[in-house]
């Protein structure tokens, strides 16, 4: 094993689902495709409300026997009763999957692959074979720096679009499949160029207090939905206007404090066209 540093993410929880028709059950329900998941990777999904918010953000991976789903631990029960209120007499069984959820910065054997990131991150769901972190903190720094959002405080609950979190990045909707709850929305969304907001992670000169409103020149700008001390100021990850993420004069300010959003390169190009 290489040096690798686990991170204990408490807040996440894992439901598994078994049985035959499970491929085909996830298939028509979550934005992204399950038919093509390599072994050994997760990918990003969502189960989306019929009018195409996200009902809950999802990570998805298998194995030789079923599918592992990640989401909130507060969203778990919920989501479990969901899936079977959606099963009817499919031969799936649903159960909650009490093993402990890790991210992994580094090389570790048996660990998950996460393609959203450009540098070595994994899942591992178990025990961890070194001691664990648990400055949760230290992984979502990591994530907001590569424009990643988890979680019903980033994605708000029948609020957050899945376009405008860039859930279409690292096939965490597929435009191929067909059918599946919100696809109609999403689809239409994507065609006609409708989306008017893109998350990215912004650097905060001060303190502010989040979720918080964003303004540039006294108009609604967009969201800060979580913030953390680093360095001087705080980092952030934000939900903003595409037309001032295009402008780079405009003035980003929230409680008073000016943003300044970055772009990592996994976000580019931006929806509108300009990278």
């Amino acid at each position: 094993m290489s040096e690798a540093v686990f991170h204990a993410l408490t807040g996440r929880a894992l439901i598994r689902l078994d049985g035959d028709e499970t491929a085909d059950f996830l298939q028509d329900l979550i934005t992204a495709s399950v038919t093509d998941l390599a072994p050994g990777s997760v990918r990003q999904a969502a189960l989306l409300t019929p009018q195409g918010r996200i009902l809950v953000d999802l990570l998805i991976s298998h194995d030789e026997t079923g599918f592992t789903l990640e989401c909130d631990r507060s969203q778990r029960d919920g989501l479990a009763r969901k899936l079977k209120l959606y099963r009817l007499r499919r031969a799936i069984d649903i159960t909650l999957d009490d093993r402990a959820v890790h991210a992994v910065e580094g090389g570790c054997d048996g660990i998950l692959t996460d393609p959203r990131f450009p540098i070595p991150v994994g899942r591992l769901y178990g025990d961890a074979p070194a001691e664990p972190t648990a400055d949760t903190d230290q992984w979502r720094r990591l994530r907001w720096h590569h424009g990643i959002a988890e979680g019903e405080a980033e994605l708000p609950p029948e609020k957050a679009l899945p376009l405008e979190c860039r859930l279409d990045l690292d096939d965490g909707i597929s435009f191929e499949k067909g059918c599946y709850i919100g696809q109609e929305v999403t689809a239409r969304t994507r065609y006609r160029g409708l989306v008017k907001r893109s998350y990215a992670p912004v650097r905060i000169d001060g303190a502010i207090t989040a979720p918080a409103t964003i303004k540039v020149d006294g108009r609604d700008a967009g969201t800060v939905f979580a913030a953390l001390p680093d360095g001087d100021g705080m980092l952030g990850l934000a939900s903003i206007r595409l037309e001032y993420l295009h402008d780079d004069d405009a003035s980003l300010m929230a409680d008073d404090t000016r943003l300044e959003p970055f772009l990592p390169e996994r976000l580019l190009p931006l929806p509108g066209g300009k990278d």
